[in-house]
């Protein structure tokens, strides 16, 4: 069995001193000629080799794995009978862990999840399930951040909830927490290490709804140094944002994201649009988010609403929300649709962005239905469908 082994492994013609180089490689055992004499015979050779073979036969069949990848986890552990494994793999599936997502990814990133005991890792699963999260989101979740289930349940997972619920309040939230961030019940909180951070807030004349509602937008910041967070703070006080305000939270959310450097890229881009810098400070005042938009999508929006429409640049600074707007499936489709029925004289668009801006059902109503029998193609035209004869008046 163990020559077979070396030539499914080396190849034919292998000698015995290169079959042991192999084994001591893959197993980690001395170099030696001596050590392989005394130590390595053919019968215990044969049985590392079987044992080998046998993980890896186990990892590709029952648990999906890659012939690559099976190999790869085969030199995290030994299977040497598939029961206590495949207790593990019922286990998983009861918990809404499927056979062709969850559980390869799952067995990739933590092998050695095959050779553990399920009575400890049922109570952790089961409490996930106990404060709310469903199934599939508890296994999409874990699967793809396996170490959270390292941790201990009594010292890190459950004081990480309490911390979370004196925090935060309802069970539900928490869930949502956990679908956008995961890790947060894999970090050692602490409630001391939570209290600072908001009496520091508290200093700084940030209400504990704010901090609250950065939490749950973005949960990185609950784990990250207090001076990075008061870094972010400061900044957004500092441009003229109101800490009591949504648009607070939002500035947060984009400095977290762009950071400073990226943050005074994309005002240089506006710039070039013909914003003046004020103009630029007071738009991301109004709607942080627009600073988010790439370069591309800044550039085709501003171009079409001032060169195609004839809109001021200055116009839209003070409605930075429509440069947000998609521009193949929001602007221009309600722009023909209203230059057509101007040039029908059947409805005088006066404001871009009070067109742009209405909801989707009102416009429907107030554009398409309401002249349907005037143009009943306008659908069509609105939705893709027709054709564009009407070109774009200033």
């Amino acid at each position: 069995m163990f020559a077979v082994f070396c030539r499914r492994q080396l190849g034919l013609g292998v000698s015995p001193n290169d079959c042991y180089v192999f084994v001591a490689r893959q197993f980690r055992v001395p170099q030696t000629q001596s050590f392989f004499a005394k130590s390595c015979s053919t019968s215990v050779c044969e049985n590392v080799s079987e044992k080998k073979s046998f993980t890896v036969s186990y990892l590709i069949n029952s648990c999906g794995l890659s012939p690559n990848d099976a190999v790869s986890a085969s030199k995290k552990l030994c299977i040497e009978s598939p029961e206590k494994s495949d207790e593990v793999l019922k286990l998983l599936r009861e918990y809404g862990f499927t056979d062709a997502h969850h559980i390869p990814k799952f067995v990739k990133k933590w092998p050695k999840v095959l050779l553990a005991r399920c009575p400890t890792l049922l109570p952790k699963l089961e409490f996930f399930r106990s404060i709310g999260v469903p199934l599939p989101l508890l296994a999409c979740k874990l699967s793809g951040y396996p170490f959270i289930l390292w941790r201990s349940l009594e010292n890190s997972i459950i004081p990480s909830y309490n911390d979370l619920k004196k925090l935060i309040g309802s069970d539900d939230k928490i869930v949502r927490l956990f679908k956008r961030a995961p890790t947060i019940f894999g970090s050692s909180l602490g409630e001391a290490f939570v209290s600072a951070k908001i009496t520091m807030l508290r200093e700084k004349g940030v209400p504990e709804s704010t901090f609250v509602s950065l939490v749950m937008h973005q949960p990185a910041l609950l784990t990250s140094s207090k001076e990075k967070l008061f870094t972010y703070i400061d900044r957004a006080i500092e441009m003229g944002f109101d800490v009591s305000k949504g648009s607070f939270v939002d500035a947060i959310q984009v400095f977290v994201a762009l950071g400073e450097s990226n943050l005074k890229q994309k005002m240089e881009v506006y710039r070039r649009c013909g914003w003046s810098d004020s103009e630029t400070n007071a738009a991301f005042l109004k709607n942080p988010y627009c600073m988010t938009c790439s370069e591309e999508n800044i550039m085709a929006t501003m171009g079409f609403l001032v060169t195609e429409l004839g809109c001021e640049a200055s116009v839209i600074a003070q409605c930075p929300v429509l440069v947000c707007l998609s521009l193949e499936k929001r602007i221009k489709p309600r722009c023909l649709v209203a230059a057509i029925l101007n040039e029908k004289g059947l409805k005088k668009m006066t404001s871009v962005s009070s067109l742009l801006m209405l909801g989707e059902e009102k416009f429907l109503k107030s554009y398409i239905e309401k002249y349907e029998k005037d143009v009943p193609e306008l659908l069509d035209i609105y939705l893709g469908k027709g054709g564009n004869e009407i070109q774009w008046r200033k």
